[in-house]
């Protein structure tokens, strides 16, 4: 008897395809391939003759009665039989060369046309229960992707008793010390664990991280994925080593791309230039994070040197003619790649000029340096100081539109922070209430009033809930159920993120990454008095700062603190994903964390910006013009800056709590008036006042009204209107056609025209008869005349809207 066990071999890891692609040009993420572990396919019960199996079977199914254990064997020979009509040394091999494998949940009927049955439904269960025992005695191994769609939950519970009794006695033990582990959540996990021994064979002892990231991606559905608590059994039983990831998740991600991925991920066609790009970011890594990397490589690969290969086909060469280059700068205004914003106006093209700009520059003084390697793609730059000479206008307008909105906002701010405390307060009433409350009841919170229902943890019902999750549905009818628990935690979490970002003004990573060890005690050497401080870790700038805590802010995190304990002595201990690095952090007491299902999990920034929007969204706050607010987290910072300020805080302290490295960065924050400017012109308005006689600004009488009012109705002449001010007398004697404060009317147009054509009649007859001076005084009537008829046509123009016939 031969085993052939081959060595275990992986594949690359990969990153799953983006989801989000919105058309063949954008990045590709390279696909994330399962690991290939190479399992043998003879080993000793494989290899057992059919009499050698049948007692197997005998053995196994001992207590079953004599027609059970006849049918039961007959289903066991009539599946040997037919396998042994395929190739292979083992069972095993036959097996898979019957197909039977690759065919999923419709294997049974290649066996019943391979037998010659025709009762499928029948055969269907002698050939579930016929395979369900080879693989109880270790005859066959099937593929995950045969165990996800073919056995019955039976085959597992029996399993579990029959395979490592032991192993998972021991994992039922770590089960009972999880009080928030329902039944369904133990037979999940139970089921995967016995899902891997069935495909690896072994003991649960024996099972690797190769084997638990082979088993979680072969798995199909969001449910399935979500429920991993297998792998905290493993981990928590020691099975996994030490330095394991936290969570299968973690340990299936493909984490950050190579220079070489993110550079094939465009699928540039000229293979030097992908090489030049690959050199070139190479060079710039070091100095540069991970995520800034991929931002350089989208504005130099997809939005320049693959965009002109889709218009320039068959470039290879960084010399760019000026008609490509002006065409490429063209393209730029637009948005014409990724999944946001598609066709609209690129709000900020320079940072892609200013990008292309430097990489030519790079290339020339790398050239100098380094000739044999560079000096083939030192080229005159396509981006000229003329093409960048709109670049500070454009960061003009856009701090400008950046402090209106930070004015338009910060008057709203004490709205949203009034909504998240009611809105915290009454939820944590209604659910408190609810708990309270049988099912079936009415559950009443001011002028809210619900019905509890019975979807709750019962003893007898073991499948009907989580427990401590409570809810209600409204009383006068149906309607959705609601889940008061996380009604009350989405109030919390919102409500602590108000807080936090108003009273500090830090960024959402630095919030979401401040943990049990952040806060640090100062004593001041004068009083001796004891300050609370808040460790903020490096984010963007990699300078850590501390903090005051006020009382206010201490309040917030104490609440916090008691929350996420849970009743617990310490802060559960969880790992962060940073989406930005693509990497899980060490296991730490974060703060902004969350019970969900059986796991803590660490609240995303994505989680954070929706509970803000749900929050104005559910307050109804809206801006002056009736739009609905949004609240992004950076606005809380840049409020921060503006009231600081304004309050009189310098600007080189506000730059040291908000952690910004020069004072220019802080200005651009500060969206408060220049009061200087503002003092200057009321003083300008008060001395302008003073300068005007006292009397005018006592009450007009009724008299003073009247004339006042009178002056409006004389201004009505026969062509239109008269413009003069009041107070002021016609200066042109009643001329009015000459007069340019006529202001025609186009509903006189007529009426004008016939006092030309008077004029002209007039001034022909007095060149008849010599009257000289009524010629040059008609001339200048005329011309004005033409004048004012001129502007009558100018602001009676046809604006070409439809006529409709009058309803009758």
């Amino acid at each position: 008897m031969v085993e052939h066990v081959d060595a275990v071999s992986f594949l690359t890891k990969g990153a799953r395809p983006s989801k989000n692609r919105s058309n063949e040009h954008d990045f590709l993420t390279p696909s994330l391939p399962t690991p290939v572990i190479a399992r043998p396919t003879v080993w000793a019960a494989s290899q057992q003759s059919v009499e050698e199996v049948l007692a197997g079977v005998g053995a196994l199914e001992a207590r079953s009665t004599r027609s059970e254990l006849a049918r039961n064997l007959r289903g066991v020979r009539l599946l040997l039989g037919w396998l042994q009509s395929f190739p292979g040394e083992s069972w095993q091999q036959r097996w898979f060369a019957s197909g039977a494998d690759a065919a999923g949940r419709a294997w049974s009927q290649s066996f019943a046309t391979g037998t010659g049955s025709t009762d499928v439904t029948n055969f269907r269960s002698l050939a579930t229960g016929a395979a369900g025992r080879l693989i109880l005695l270790d005859v066959i191994r099937p593929s995950y992707q045969w165990l996800y769609s073919a056995p019955s939950n039976t085959l597992y519970r029996r399993f579990e008793n029959i395979k490592d009794e032991s192993g998972f006695a021991m994992m039922g033990v770590l089960c009972d010390t999880d009080q928030r582990l329902t039944v369904s959540d133990r037979r999940a996990a139970f089921i995967q664990l016995a899902r891997i021994l069935m495909h690896n064979g072994g003991q649960l002892a024996e099972i690797t991280l190769a084997d638990c990231i082979e088993a979680y991606r072969a798995q199909t559905g969001y449910s399935s994925r979500l429920h991993s608590h297998w792998f905290t059994l493993l981990k928590q039983a020691n099975i996994l080593p030490a330095d394991a990831p936290p969570t299968i998740y973690a340990a299936s991600r493909r984490g950050q791309l190579t220079i070489e991925e993110i550079v094939d991920g465009y699928n540039i066609d000229s293979r030097p230039m992908r090489d030049l790009f690959v050199d070139y970011l190479h060079e710039r890594q070091p100095g540069l994070d991970y995520k800034t990397i991929r931002q350089l490589a989208s504005k130099l690969i997809l939005l320049f040197w693959r965009d002109l290969e889709l218009h320039e086909p068959g470039i290879e060469s960084l010399h760019l003619s000026v008609k490509t280059a002006r065409a490429w700068k063209e393209r730029l205004n637009h948005v014409r790649y990724g999944n946001h914003k598609l066709g609209a106006v690129r709000e900020d093209p320079f940072t892609i000029l200013m990008a292309v700009r430097a990489f030519y520059a790079d290339l020339s003084h790398w050239a100098l340096e380094d000739p044999a390697r560079w000096s083939r793609w030192a080229a005159p730059s396509p981006v000229g100081s003329r093409d960048l000479a709109g670049m500070g206008k454009a960061v003009k307008h856009a701090r400008s539109r950046m402090h209106q909105r930070i004015r338009e906002l910060a008057p709203l701010l004490p709205r949203l922070v009034d909504a998240a405390a009611e809105r915290r307060a009454h939820t944590e009433q209604m659910l408190t209430a609810a708990t309270s409350t049988r099912p079936g009841d009415p559950v009443t919170v001011g002028a809210t009033t619900l019905l509890r229902t019975a979807r709750v943890i019962d003893p007898a019902r073991p499948r009907l809930g989580r427990p401590g999750i409570i809810y209600a549905t409204a009383v006068d009818g149906p309607g959705p159920r609601r889940n008061l628990t996380l009604e009350a935690d989405k109030a919390f979490w919102a409500w602590a993120c108000v807080e936090v970002f108003r009273h500090t003004g830090i960024r959402i990573e630095e919030m979401l990454e401040i943990t049990h060890r952040s806060f640090v005690s100062y004593t001041l050497p004068s009083t001796g008095e004891v300050i609370p401080m808040l460790q903020i870790t490096p984010s963007k700038t990699d300078k850590e700062r501390l903090l005051v805590i006020g009382p206010e802010l201490a309040s917030v995190f104490a609440e916090i603190i008691h929350r996420v304990r849970g009743g617990e002595e310490h802060i559960p201990l969880i790992s962060r994903y940073d989406p930005q690095g693509r990497t899980h952090s060490q296991p730490l007491p974060f703060l902004f964390q969350r019970r969900w299902g059986l796991r803590d999990i660490a609240i995303s920034n994505m989680r954070v910006k929706e509970m803000l929007e749900e929050l104005v969204a559910e307050a109804n706050i809206r801006n002056t013009d009736g739009t609905p607010a949004h609240f992004s987290p950076h606005d809380f910072r840049r409020i921060f800056a503006t009231e600081a300020v304004a309050s009189g805080l310098p600007v080189h302290i506000t730059a040291k709590i908000l952690g910004h490295e020069s004072i220019a960065t802080t200005q651009t924050y500060i969206a408060v008036y220049d009061q200087d400017v503002i003092d200057h012109h009321r003083a300008f308005i008060a001395r302008r006042r003073s300068l005007r006689p006292s009397g005018e600004y006592r009450e007009p009488t009724d008299s003073e009204w009247d004339e006042f009012l009178g002056h409006f109705v004389k201004r009505k002449v026969e062509l239109g209107t008269c413009g003069r001010s009041y107070g002021s007398g016609c200066q042109h004697e009643h001329a009015c056609v000459r007069c340019p404060m006529l202001r025609p009317d186009p509903s006189q147009q007529l009426r004008l025209e016939q006092i030309i054509a008077n004029l002209r009649e007039r001034l022909t007859e007095a060149r008849d008869q010599g009257w000289l001076g009524e010629v040059e005084g008609l001339q200048t009537s005329l011309s004005a005349a033409e004048q004012k008829l001129t502007q009558m046509r100018r602001t009676a123009t046809n604006l070409g809207l439809p006529a409709f016939p009058a309803r009758t």
